[in-house]
């Protein structure tokens, strides 16, 4: 099988894709391990904060976009219980603001007789700034009053930035 050398030069001699071909990571960022963070939960249908899982970042340029991947595990703790979660962001002290994911409700929500579940999300965000952003996840009860909960210990937010 004979090598193909683009322009005549050797594959160690390529530094870069053509114009127009490809794009440029230029970090990816993900939450530490919190393995050892307890379990919280809510009964309230308004969205909550979840601590010690954020995200911090600061963009390389302000051109930058983000690819955004979001697990967790969650357990709706009884019959017709229901959790919704979602990926929101703060930059330059504006409060947390749902990431967007073009395709309509970003949030996710299971409901039904009692179950135990991983959740995964992916979002695309071009935030327009090089400000430090938090990530943050926020849950919420599908139904007022009743219980359900969320596994801090298995969430994990990463971020790759792109050009």
């Amino acid at each position: 099988m004979a090598i193909i050398k683009p322009n005549n030069n050797t594959i160690s001699a390529i530094t870069a894709l053509p114009a127009g071909v490809g794009g440029k990571a230029l970090q990816i960022i993900s939450t530490p391990d919190v393995g050892g963070l307890s379990q919280a939960s809510t009964n309230s249908t308004t969205y909550a904060d979840i601590s010690g899982v954020d995200l911090v970042l600061t963009p390389t340029t302000s051109s930058s976009k983000f690819l955004l991947f979001l697990s967790y595990n969650i357990d709706t703790g009884g019959s017709s219980h229901g959790l919704g979660g979602r990926l929101t962001y703060n930059h330059s002290g504006i409060s947390q603001t749902e990431v967007d994911d073009r395709y309509g409700g970003s949030n996710s929500e299971v409901d039904g007789d009692r179950i135990n579940t991983w959740q995964s999300q992916n979002y695309y965000l071009a935030p327009n700034t090089t400000n430090e952003i938090t990530f943050r996840i926020q849950i919420n009860s599908a139904t007022n009053g009743q219980t359900s909960y969320f596994n801090r210990g298995t969430a994990r937010i990463m971020a790759v930035e792109y050009a």
